[in-house]
């Protein structure tokens, strides 16, 4: 459980950030009070994917019957924390407090 806190903490958000350098993603824009523009897909999928990719762990020890526990401990820590922190960093882009 703790190797998933610790992916979710300290590798999800620079590696996201990486991932969208890599695919020169836009980076959304501070919400304005009279307009709301779209934001980009691939902004939304270089989140998901980055998270998706962090979860490959779990899947690969699911395949070992004695480590099962082990992987469903990670999947929920890092996926849990992982939507937190996505949710965290997508908002304070949104409010302009990103650091970026």
């Amino acid at each position: 459980m703790s190797a998933g806190l610790f992916v979710a903490v300290f590798v999800l958000v620079p590696a996201t950030f990486a991932v969208q350098d890599a695919w020169q993603v836009p980076v959304p824009r501070p919400i304005a009070f009279a307009k709301l523009e779209p934001i980009a897909t691939s902004y939304w999928v270089s989140w998901g994917l980055t998270l998706a990719a962090l979860l490959t762990p779990a899947l690969l020890l699911a395949l070992l019957p004695p480590a099962r526990l082990l992987a469903l401990g990670y999947l929920l820590t890092t996926s849990a924390m992982g939507v937190l922190l996505c949710g965290t960093t997508v908002g304070l882009a949104f409010s302009g407090l990103d650091p970026a």
